[in-house]
């Protein structure tokens, strides 16, 4: 069975698991490879003296994913929700500016006639520019295996608007899936 270029991994916080089935179920099979972390930690901000636990629990979580990622992924989609009253919106976190271009490209491309509401593109760890700082090992935001993209995924609290953000979610993971990189390193 040939496998996709793309992994997308749901449920690192298990408040978030549910969205990321309810994303992934509609994506056709063999579009992407999903890992489905089913007792992830808690995605709510730790008490201060907690944090350096939650913190060392949530990177050797994030180091676990390593081993599932096969020869064939060249991209790892990180797929997290929050929550904004504006929503649906999204970032897109990425290192890779070569990810970051195709992306943009792609987004510019499909304009106004694409359900992509609010989406950023956000980079991670460049000198010099507005960028996101992130807890993830870099052995995983950084890999010279594999490209990384941190998926969040705002919504508003209401059915309809929860919806949209599914059909946002799903068209990202798709986009994203086209702009994987065919080596990287």
């Amino acid at each position: 069975m040939q496998r996709s270029r793309t992994l997308v991994v749901i449920g690192i916080h298990r408040e978030e698991l549910a969205f990321g089935r309810e994303v992934v179920r509609g994506l056709p099979i063999g579009e992407v490879d999903v890992l489905e972390i089913p007792d992830g930690l808690s995605g709510r901000r730790p008490l201060p003296d907690q944090s350096f636990r939650y913190g060392t629990l949530h990177r050797a979580l994030y180091l676990q994913l390593l081993p599932y990622l096969g020869p064939s992924h060249r991209l790892l989609i990180d797929l997290h929700s929050g929550f904004d009253d504006e929503g649906p919106s999204a970032d897109l976190l990425c290192g890779d500016g070569g990810l970051r271009t195709r992306l943009h490209d792609i987004l510019d491309e499909q304009g106004a006639d694409a359900p992509l509401e609010q989406v950023r593109i956000v980079p991670l760890g460049e000198a010099g520019v507005v960028q996101a700082r992130t807890v993830i090992p870099s052995e995983v935001w950084h890999s010279p295996a594999f490209a990384y993209l941190g998926l969040e995924i705002y919504l508003p609290n209401s059915a309809e608007g929860r919806a949209r953000g599914v059909i946002l979610a799903r068209s990202l993971i798709r986009i994203a899936a086209v702009c994987a990189p065919e080596h990287v390193g």
